[in-house]
Formats: structure tokens, sequence, C-alpha cells
């Protein structure tokens, strides 16, 4: 028996198809110059800002420096750090009770409220090993022989860009709009206002920075930004201003 329901779904797919072909042959009838410039009034309009995250306190700086002075952070030190980082999933960070009860993921942000102590801990840990590969020098006790610039370009959706704020404070950053689709249907960013921040930092050979960088940002996902896909990408810089 068909019920009103399925009545209503008809009616409504009924009204979207004639829809579709009214404006379809609407805009058919528009000039070509006024169809163009509506196109890119659409896909080149700057999204809406949300309020610029804060500032990174002040102790709360001097603090990271210390932890990572006491590190005397050199490439033997580093590679074992990747290793470590590239062990944890969001799997296992759940099986070892790092994390409970967390948005899924593609959802909200992860708060403290879902991590235990020693996921804090490892989520400093990610931030801090990121600060360090950054921005760290012999100032810092990072003992790493930087012999390259790259570029490091993070994408991040705005409401959530505040989790790594201390990467902000030295990057440049561009707003962009969202273009991934989820194959699932449970996490699209399509349009939603991102922010894409690129920070330069020194190299050593053999990349290891860059591992480095790549095993705490997944870390950092897992255990606070919660992306389906966390966008990350470093290129070598040919000509750069900075010494």
């Amino acid at each position: 028996m068909v019920s009103a329901d399925d009545v209503v779904a008809r009616v409504q797919a009924e009204l979207r198809d004639e829809l579709r072909v009214r404006v379809r042959a609407s805009l058919s009838a528009q000039p070509r110059d006024w169809l163009v410039e509506e196109l890119l009034a659409r896909v080149l309009r700057e999204p809406a800002r949300a309020a610029d995250p804060p500032a990174e306190p002040e102790e709360e700086r001097a603090a990271r420096r210390e932890r990572i002075r006491a590190w005397k952070l050199d490439t033997d030190r580093l590679a074992a750090c990747v290793t470590r980082f590239r062990a944890w999933d969001r799997a296992r960070l759940e099986a070892e009770g790092h994390l409970d009860g967390a948005p899924e993921k593609g959802g909200r942000l992860i708060t403290a409220e879902h991590r235990s102590p020693a996921g804090e801990a490892l989520l400093r840990e990610a931030k801090d090993l990121l600060y360090a590969l950054l921005f760290g020098d012999a100032g810092t006790g990072v003992q790493l022989e930087r012999v390259e610039r790259e570029l490091l370009t993070l994408t991040l959706p705005r409401p959530k860009a505040h989790a790594v704020a201390f990467v902000l404070q030295a990057a440049t950053e561009i707003g962009a709009v969202g273009t991934w689709r989820d194959p699932q249907g449970q996490a699209h960013d399509e349009r939603a206002p991102n922010v894409l921040v690129q920070v330069e930092y020194g190299e050593v050979a053999g990349e290891l920075v860059g591992n480095g960088i790549a095993a705490a940002l997944r870390l950092i996902n897992h255990l606070e930004v919660n992306e389906q896909v966390l966008y990350a990408r470093m290129e070598n810089v040919e000509e750069s201003t900075l010494e």
C-alpha cells in the first residue's frame, strides 16, 4: 500500500525535475559573459571567516621550549620518535584507553574529555615534535643539520585551526573552501570554510624532518583534529627569502 510519505516523496521528485528544467532554460537564455561572471563570482568567493584562533599564552610557549630543550633532538632520536608515532592509529588509541567515546572520524573536534591523561601526554608530545621540527634550532636544543628549505602546506577546517595555533602564529594563512566529498556520505568537506597554512622549515638529508612532521600531524589528527583526511603537502623551496 502506498503511504502518504511515498506520495510526498514522488511529488517532491517531480517538482525538483521541473525546477531543474525551468532553471536550466532560464540560464540558457542569459548572455554568455554574464554566466561566466556569475560562475567566477561563486568559485572565487572569499569564504566567511570565523574568529582568528587565540594566541598561545607565553607561559605555554616557554614550557614547550623547555620540554623540547630537554630532548636534545638529533636524527637518531627523531627517527625513533617517527617509528613510535607511526605505530599509533585510531583503533589502537581507543583499544589502549587513550581515547574514550570520541566523535566519529570527520566529526567535531576531539576535546580533553575524550582523552585519558596518557592521551593528553601523547598529544602534547606530538605538538612539541611538530613545533621542534618547524621552528626548533640550537637555542631550543634541536641538533639537526638542516641542508635545504621545504614548504609545508596544511589544510584545516577553520573551526579546528586553533588546535595548531602555534603554527598559525608564524605561517602564511590563506582562506579556502573545501571540495572533498566523503565516499561514505558522512563527512563532506564541500564548500566548508578552510584555511591553508604555509610555513617554511629546514630539512635534513634523507627527508627525516618531513617524515616527522607527517607522523606528528597524523597523531594530532587522531587525538584532536579528527578529520577523515588531514591534507598536508611538503615540497622543496627552490628560492626563499628566508636566511
